[in-house]
């Protein structure tokens, strides 16, 4: 699974400027990386305990991997798979069907890879009625195609990132991190991990009820104090005026950022709560497109820009939102397995506004257990993995037994019905 030597030839190397009268090497050509193949993975953990959202229940661990080669070298993406259950089988017939418009496909420039892909595909997504599970698969294919590139040019993602938007600086080696995933079950065993592992702040799930959502604030106070930084994620749960009541609510116990208070498809009303309120938000995890998240990373009140590289903008769109004009910080959701933690954390490290990287709570072998790539330091920070791409180490055997169903492919023909 590791990405084996670039292929010789495709790195430049500084040289001496040749002598008077001497020829001059020809200039190297230019980077190329055609698609040769494409293979697709299931992995899954079952869960021994469903872990409650306000809209549904998470019963497994769940992920696809997106695997794209170029002659002898290799990179991975991810693809969201975490809702619905049967998520997984929409995603592998959605990239069946793009895979003719991959192979053989350029990835040396990912985003222009990625607007190409859109372009094709953004009209059968609006007669299909599905643009999320589009733009799920696309961010797969995204977070490959840069991971593919970093293998090539033996650098970084971020270092990717920074250089294309003209930056040359150093760049952090660790990036600030926070808890999430607390309440509305097990509030204080979550509570004292994320500071056992000295975590600077910790986000709990609300959109229970007021009851339920009150009892949760009350809990992660009791355990860490009146100085911790608390976030609360509703998940889409409200409308306008429970979000206006709840905002209050909660609010007067620090809540320092609402996510997703409201339905993300509805900027105007997030707008409306922001001025009514004046609490700060966050959000973008369920933003899809290039004009949606531009559109939403200007709202007013917004603090913090979400958007997920493995679900909703890939690398390349969360990279470029979060490089507009305005004060919002790049802060990636990031509820998922081991590139899509890996790849925020290099977006972070990039970002000219750079915010805070989402690390879950809750047990995920699929993030911690197939590869080494972000470690979490005493200081409640995660190391920017310094090897190419990503800068994960795939353990294989432990992807093998995750797996629970790959494909490989080199044809450009669908598969038949």
């Amino acid at each position: 699974m590791t990405a084996s030597s670039p292929v010789s030839g495709l790195l430049s190397s500084p040289g001496t400027a040749p002598s008077p009268g001497t020829a001059r090497e020809p200039s190297p050509a230019p980077l190329t990386l055609p698609v040769d193949e494409i293979t697709v993975r299931v992995l899954a953990v079952p869960l021994r305990e469903r872990v409650p959202m306000s809209f549904s229940s998470l019963t497994a661990r769940r992920t696809v991997l997106v695997t794209l080669r170029s002659g002898d070298l290799y990179g991975t993406g991810e693809s969201w798979v975490n809702h619905p259950d049967w998520g997984w089988r929409e995603r592998l017939a959605t990239l069946d069907g793009i895979r003719p418009h991959v192979l053989g496909a350029d990835a040396a420039d990912p985003p222009a890879l990625m607007t190409d892909l859109a372009a094709r595909l953004h009209g059968v997504a609006r007669q299909w009625g599905a643009p999320g599970p589009l733009w799920q698969a696309l961010s797969g294919i995204d977070m490959a195609a840069w991971d593919l590139l970093g293998q090539a040019r033996r650098a970084p993602l971020a270092t990717l990132l920074a250089e294309r938007a003209g930056h040359r600086g150093p760049l952090p080696a660790a990036v600030p991190a926070y808890g999430s995933g607390v309440g509305p079950t097990d509030v204080t065993r979550l509570t004292e991990r994320a500071l056992e592992q000295g975590l600077g702040a910790v986000k709990i799930k609300v959109g229970f009820g007021e009851e339920t959502d009150l009892a949760t604030v009350r809990e992660v106070r009791a355990v860490a104090g009146p100085d911790l930084p608390v976030f609360a994620d509703a998940n889409q749960a409200w409308d306008l005026p429970t979000a206006e009541r709840m905002c209050g609510l909660l609010g007067a116990f620090g809540i320092e950022w609402f996510e997703e208070p409201l339905a993300e498809d509805r900027p105007a009303e997030l707008a409306e709560l922001a001025r009514r309120t004046g609490v700060r938000l966050a959000g973008g995890e369920n933003v899809y497109g290039a004009e949606a998240c531009a559109a939403y990373a200007a709202l007013p009140g917004l603090a913090h820009f979400q958007p997920d590289p493995a679900k909703t903008a890939g690398v390349s769109m969360s990279d470029t939102a979060g490089r507009r004009p305005g004060t919002a910080r790049l802060s990636p959701h990031c509820y998922s397995a081991a590139p899509g933690l890996a790849s925020g954390v290099q977006l972070v490290a990039a970002a000219p506004r750079p915010g805070l990287v989402e690390l879950d709570l809750r047990p995920n072998p699929l993030r911690t257990g197939i590869a080494t790539g972000p470690r979490l330091t005493s200081g409640g920070t995660l190391t920017v993995p310094a090897g190419p791409g990503l800068g994960l180490d795939y353990d294989p055997g432990a992807v093998d037994r995750f797996t629970t169903y790959r494909t490989t492919s080199t044809e450009t023909e669908p598969l038949p019905c």
